[in-house]
């Protein structure tokens, strides 16, 4: 089998496989081969399928909340305005040239939410976070926003789920981004 993989690759190769295949299309023999694993590993480690996809899904969010971090450390010391800090913050899952394009918490829902309720959960669990992080940077500007912070929190939320249909039609990285920044100055009533 080559160089075995640390547990984190291991999980992000199995991650990236659920992404650009779909949950119903992965087979357990991808993700042996994703991750570099025997048989007998994976169902020591995993259990199943079903239990990869909840730690590669941990995984993800992790790795996001680590991102939006660096991503909204960076936008602040370079001064960017709330909306273009915003915009690149619902961006984020679609950018990285080693992701897939779209999100996965959206594929995931599409796919499994309503008939797997612990995913359901875990999903909310991703989207809330993501939310929370969307709330703390409003927060601060709450006074002069068009309307409360958790609608605003909301309608972001929206927008990136717009993103995602967009991004799964392979437009171009500019055009998302103008797309972003538009909807997000429309919600925050500077245009």
């Amino acid at each position: 089998m080559g160089q075995t993989l640390t547990p984190t690759a291991a999980k992000t190769a199995m991650m990236i496989q659920f992404w650009q295949t779909g949950y119903a299309q992965t087979t357990v023999d991808d993700l042996m081969t994703a991750s570099q694993l025997s048989r007998a590993q994976f169902y020591r480690q995993y259990h199943g399928k079903a239990v990869a996809l909840r730690q590669c899904l941990q995984l993800y969010q992790v790795t996001v909340g680590e991102q939006l971090t660096r991503l909204i450390e960076r936008d602040r010391s370079r001064q960017t305005p709330l909306y273009a800090l915003l915009a690149d913050c619902l961006l984020l899952p679609f950018q990285s040239e080693r992701w897939p394009a779209g999100c996965l918490m959206v594929n995931l829902m599409a796919e499994l939410g309503a008939r797997d309720t612990v995913l359901l959960t875990q999903l909310q669990t991703c989207y809330a976070d993501i939310q929370s992080r969307l709330v703390g940077l409003l927060a601060p500007r709450a006074q002069q926003l068009p309307a409360t912070v958790a609608e605003i929190a909301a309608s972001l939320m929206q927008v990136r789920s717009g993103l995602q249909l967009l991004a799964k039609q392979a437009t171009s990285a500019t055009q998302l981004k103008q797309q972003a920044q538009m909807s997000v100055r429309l919600i925050l009533g500077e245009v």
